[in-house]
């Protein structure tokens, strides 16, 4: 018998049977709907045989999980998860949209459609009226009943139809089934559900719905079950034979069996009414009409069209790897989307109850970031959007002639006519609004695209909350190194401030002892200031941060030139026989600036200098006033070595902290240190190689004078 059994399934193409296209389409749109739950998905899924059969034929060739461990379809939606739903329902979908249709095949699958939901419902009631515990059991069996026959329509569409209207009873549609596909409908319909639970009665209870009700009085409660409900859905109209077999089988006499046909009736006009089936609740199983035809396949297409755009706006957003990325990929996606060419990205903040704008292709962004807009009711369109999680247009009935200043000056920033706001949120967490510029005619073209646009909105909003959060984590991740940082060095600053402390008190004291001595005394000095000078950095490296002030003052450049030449003369040039050369311009007037950064600056110059000429060379200082840059009026110091030079792949990225092999490279983290320096001066340094040899450094700093 399983040899038997896998031959016919192996036939069977589970991925083509049939769905009510009515079906589909209402899971499409559930399924993009913002917070759909997945009891919503199983009851929109449990009306319709060929949905529930690909699911559960998913769940049988997943590694995870067997449908005969869950036996819940709830669960079953849970473990597969919201992408694999989506997925069955878009490929449901298309292969529908691409099959083969007639009428009698649209009439026949709107019977089948009917016959297979009625007699889920049929069994539920029936199960309860009989103290059966596993209702969903026996509703799943009755949905699935007659999925042999849907099999047979999908691959005979023309020739199965026939058969069904020319077979006389049930007997001779099994014997006609069984000539035409080596295998009776229940009996098929029986083997795929021993392959899915064959520990349970839901493959005999397939099996033997078309048996007379003498020969099952003594088989198991969901056998009866189905074979009764089979039978019942498929009368046109009550029959004292059926009242007869419920009394038989169930005991249950004719005025429930009365109440339990019209409540199955109602059941089924009112799944097909939430569908768009119009059914008449007391017409009988006979009823003619059309589950299928042109007007839905092509709401199923706009449907897998819009998700085939969804997609690619969500692969285009998660290929935006920074928030600044996300936003702009938002507003590229509203103009290939929809045609709407301005926009502005608000992001919320949850702290201070504000939208800010983050993102902009107007004309004229500079004046966009100075809206700060308040979340409050009424205050603008962006706002009232946000609040109540509801696309709002400027041109919509309700809001004419209340528009706020802030809404018509955004309005005329976006230059259009009007705005469509779309609220970006996550679960109950708002992110913020996609503001758009709108037009009379773009709004009549985007009455029919609404959908898109909240499955638009979701996609943005998802991406977004996903790089806000990631941006927040490295924030406080930065902060906290920071952190860390600064308690590192305000540790290192306080221990090296007692060598420097003690070294201060040796010199005053050797200085006392060597006496007035002209020249030793001026060295002694300029130790001393250079220790200061150590002391004052090791204090700014301890209180560093942005928002530090460079206190500046009166700097007299060319005697700091000369003060540093004289200190690098003895401690440096002599003993590498370096020769220095000092060129000023004796007309250079005192600049306000910071004496130490620039002290500092050179000192890092000039020592990189001195590494670069080991054995020996020229080291040359100019200055000069008055160099006019773009107007302004500045003043040019220059260091310049004849070493090796600056290797020219690496010009580009000499003030980068890269690692240093000195010997005329003048790179490492020294360069770094030496630009930032010069920024917050708010100077300007460059660097050449020579014609004659050697590299050139060129400081340009504003010529700002005392009086100024």
């Amino acid at each position: 018998m399983v040899g038997v059994q896998n031959n016919n399934i192996q036939k069977c193409d589970l991925g083509q049977i049939p769905s009510i296209p009515h079906v589909l389409l209402k899971l499409l749109e559930s399924c993009h709907k913002p917070g759909v739950s997945f009891e919503e998905l199983s009851t929109i899924i449990q009306t319709d045989a060929g949905l529930c059969a690909k699911l559960i034929s998913a769940a049988d060739s997943s590694a995870h999980t067997r449908w005969s461990e869950i036996k819940s379809f709830d669960r079953l939606l849970v473990i597969l998860g919201l992408d694999t739903i989506k997925t069955i329902a878009i490929t449901s979908a298309v292969h529908h949209f691409f099959s083969q249709f007639n009428t009698t095949s649209g009439r026949w699958l709107g019977r089948f459609w009917r016959y297979s939901f009625g007699c889920a419902c049929a069994a539920k009631r029936v199960a309860r009226l009989t103290g059966y515990e596993s209702t969903d059991e026996a509703h799943l069996a009755g949905l699935l009943h007659q999925i042999g026959g849907l099999i047979f329509l999908r691959q005979e569409p023309d020739r199965y139809p026939e058969l069904l209207q020319s077979a006389g009873d049930e007997q001779a549609l099994g014997e006609a089934e069984q000539r035409l596909f080596g295998v009776s409908g229940n009996e098929l319909s029986a083997q795929l559900l021993w392959e899915w639970d064959p520990d349970s009665m839901l493959s005999d209870a397939l099996r033997y719905q078309r048996e007379p009700a003498e020969r099952i009085l003594e088989t198991p409660r969901l056998v009866r079950l189905i074979n009764f409900s089979h039978k019942l859905t498929t009368l046109a109209s009550l029959s004292e034979a059926a009242v007869q077999e419920a009394g038989l089988l169930f005991a249950l006499p004719p005025p429930v069996v009365e109440d339990l046909v019209a409540g199955v009736r109602s059941d089924v006009a009112k799944a097909a009414d939430d569908l768009g089936l119009a059914l008449d609740p007391d017409a009988g199983a006979d009823q003619e009409y059309c589950a299928d035809g042109e007007e839905v396949r092509l709401a199923l297409a706009r449907r897998v069209r819009e998700f085939a755009l969804l997609n690619g706006v969500e692969q285009h957003l998660a290929g935006s790897s920074e928030l600044e990325d996300a936003l702009n990929a938002s507003l590229q996606d509203l103009k290939l989307l929809f045609g709407l060419n301005r926009g502005i990205c608000f992001l919320a903040e949850p702290t201070s109850g504000v939208l800010r704008p983050q993102a902009t292709n107007c004309t004229r962004p500079e004046v966009v970031r100075e809206f700060q807009l308040r979340m409050k009711p009424g205050r603008s369109l962006p706002a009232d959007a946000s609040l109540g999680n509801q696309l709002l247009s400027s041109f919509d009935q309700h809001l004419m002639g209340r528009l706020s200043i802030v809404d018509m000056q955004l309005i005329k920033l976006l230059g259009t006519e009007g705005m469509l706001c779309i609220p970006l949120g996550v679960g109950t967490e708002v992110v913020g609004v996609l503001t758009a510029g709108l037009s009379s005619v773009d709004l009549e073209r985007l009455q029919q695209q609404t959908n898109l646009l909240h499955c638009l909105a979701e996609a943005v909003a998802r991406t977004l909350h996903q790089r806000l959060r990631l941006t927040r984590s490295r924030d406080e991740a930065l902060a906290f190194e920071r952190e860390q940082k600064q308690t590192h060095i305000h540790k290192l600053a306080h221990e090296a401030s007692n060598p420097l402390a003690i070294i201060k008190n040796y010199l005053q004291v050797l200085s006392m002892r060597l006496g007035s001595e002209r020249g030793v005394q001026e060295q002694l000095t300029i130790l001393s200031e250079e220790i200061e000078r150590v002391a004052d950095i090791i204090l700014r490296m301890r209180d560093f941060s942005p928002s530090v002030e460079v206190v500046q003052g009166t700097v007299d450049i060319n005697e700091l030139l000369r003060d540093l030449m004289g200190i690098f003369r003895v401690s440096h040039f002599t003993s590498r026989g370096i020769k220095s050369d000092i060129q000023t311009d004796p007309g250079m007037p005192p600049i306000l600036t910071s004496r130490n950064s620039l002290k500092q600056i050179l000192t890092n110059l000039i020592k990189n200098a001195v590494e670069a000429m080991p054995e020996g060379g020229v080291l040359t200082v100019t200055s000069r006033d008055r160099i006019n840059i773009d107007g302004a009026q500045y003043v040019e110091l220059t260091v310049a070595d004849s070493g090796p030079g600056i290797p020219p792949e690496m010009l580009d990225s000499v003030f980068r902290p890269v690692k240093s092999s000195k010997g005329g490279v003048h790179s490492g983290l020294g360069l770094t240190i030496v630009k930032n320096l010069v920024s917050e001066i708010h100077g300007s340094i460059s660097c050449r190689n020579r014609s004659s040899g050697g590299a050139e450094f060129t400081i340009h700093l504003p010529r700002n004078l005392e009086s100024a």
